[in-house]
């Protein structure tokens, strides 16, 4: 048995899904979890009917799933002409709205980067997280 802490994976509650990015290597965990992933998008879409079966299999292999329903701490806002491609690859959804893109980030770190490249938080603005 391993003597290590499994590996938190932030998974977003997202209306009646359950949005999640990680490299999982082309092993059986990627097969066993395939139905769910959009490979267009490079992250995992899954349907909150089957999120428990997803969450075990996780689990299974070492994950510690994190779900996360408060979204507003993950969202950052650019403007709509503003050079964003380095953010938007590091996001799982993003929309505009008012001249401005709106990111959800994946995970805590994907949020530190886009702040690092000039996004701002949710959070210091007038908006509110609309999806």
């Amino acid at each position: 048995m391993f003597d290590t802490d499994p590996e938190p994976l932030c998974v977003l509650a997202v209306g009646d899904e359950y949005l999640f990015a990680e490299y999982l290597d082309g092993g059986t965990l990627f097969d066993d979890l395939r139905e769910h992933y959009d490979e267009s998008a490079s992250w995992f879409e899954v349907p909150a009917e089957a999120f428990e079966t997803v969450r075990d299999r996780l689990e299974e292999a070492y994950y510690d799933p994190v779900v996360v329903e408060d979204l507003e701490p993950y969202c950052v806002v650019v403007d709509r002409y503003d050079e964003h491609a380095g953010i938007l690859r590091r996001s799982v959804a993003d929309w505009q709205r008012e001249g401005r893109r709106f990111l959800l980030m994946r995970d805590e770190l994907a949020v530190k980067e886009a702040l690092e490249r000039g996004a701002t938080p949710l959070e210091e603005t007038e908006f509110v997280a609309g999806i």
